[in-house]
């Protein structure tokens, strides 16, 4: 499969999910985070190794390099210590947002 990954890439993919750096971009509390075990080390340290981490998505590198310094992660579902409706009200849609607005920065 590797031979077809020039014709799988999806330049306009964006990433919804939590990033590290969103523990304190959110004020995530420490009973919330997790520490890393052995095999999500194991498995950062291999993504990062992907050639389209090394070239085409130096955000996605940073958030991984940052995860495996902290060594820390924790599940989207802590964002709902703000509130029950934090996930949907606020953090889904600024990041939607961002990516409206890196969208129209390009252009």
């Amino acid at each position: 499969m590797a031979y077809d990954a020039k014709y799988l890439h999806i330049p306009e993919i964006h990433w919804l999910g939590a990033f590290t750096s969103d523990i304190e971009k959110y004020a995530i509390p420490p009973q919330c985070l997790l520490p890393l075990t052995t095999e999500d080390k194991k498995r950062t340290e291999a993504m990062l190794s992907r050639c389209y981490l090394k070239h085409a998505e130096p955000q996605w590198r940073l958030e991984l390099e940052l995860m495996l310094e902290k060594g820390l992660k924790f599940e989207i579902e802590a964002l709902s210590v703000h509130s029950l409706s934090f996930l949907s009200e606020a953090y889904l849609p600024s990041k939607i947002q961002g990516f409206s607005s890196m969208n129209c920065s390009m252009d």
